[in-house]
């Protein structure tokens, strides 16, 4: 559930299971701040806009961010970069152990943990896999673009 909390922090969304959803209308997010270390340094990563998270049957969950936007800082270099993030990710966890992650238009998605662990601007459609330890398990597919924010501002 942590890993989740981190997606849903930054993500700034597959609709599975039976029968019409309500969903959720996005809320606004005000501004807020912290530090990430999945780069193998410290970035501060500011959000801003609206966020909506849709929990569906069938263990899938939805996220919205309309108007949102992400500013993320190398805290020791200075170098920033601000993206606007105005995609959905879908977070399917009907397999156990395993969270399958389809984010569509523009995202910034955190991989916490394993070889691929980073932050990532995806544009487009791109699914990957964590276990349930938050370990990258498949690569990016799909016909999305996948941009490397931890190289960028390294």
């Amino acid at each position: 559930m942590k890993k989740m909390s981190i997606l849903a922090a930054l993500l700034l969304g597959l609709v599975t299971g039976i029968g019409p959803v309500a969903a959720a209308p996005p809320d606004p997010i005000g501004s807020f701040t912290f530090v990430n270390r999945d780069c193998g340094y410290r970035i501060e990563i500011t959000v801003t806009g609206k966020s909506g998270v849709n929990e569906l049957p069938g263990g899938a969950t939805i996220i919205t961010a309309p108007g949102q936007e992400a500013t993320l800082t190398n805290i020791k270099t200075g170098e920033s970069v601000t993206y606007v993030i105005t995609g959905a990710t879908h977070i399917d966890t009907s397999s156990p152990g395993l969270q399958v992650i389809t984010s569509t238009g523009r995202n910034v998605l955190i991989v916490p943990e394993g070889d691929r662990e980073g932050l990532y601007l995806t544009l487009g459609t791109v699914t990957f896999v964590l276990d349930d330890k938050g370990r990258q398990v498949s690569a990016f597919e799909g016909p999305g673009q996948v941009t490397d924010i931890c190289a960028l501002l390294a």
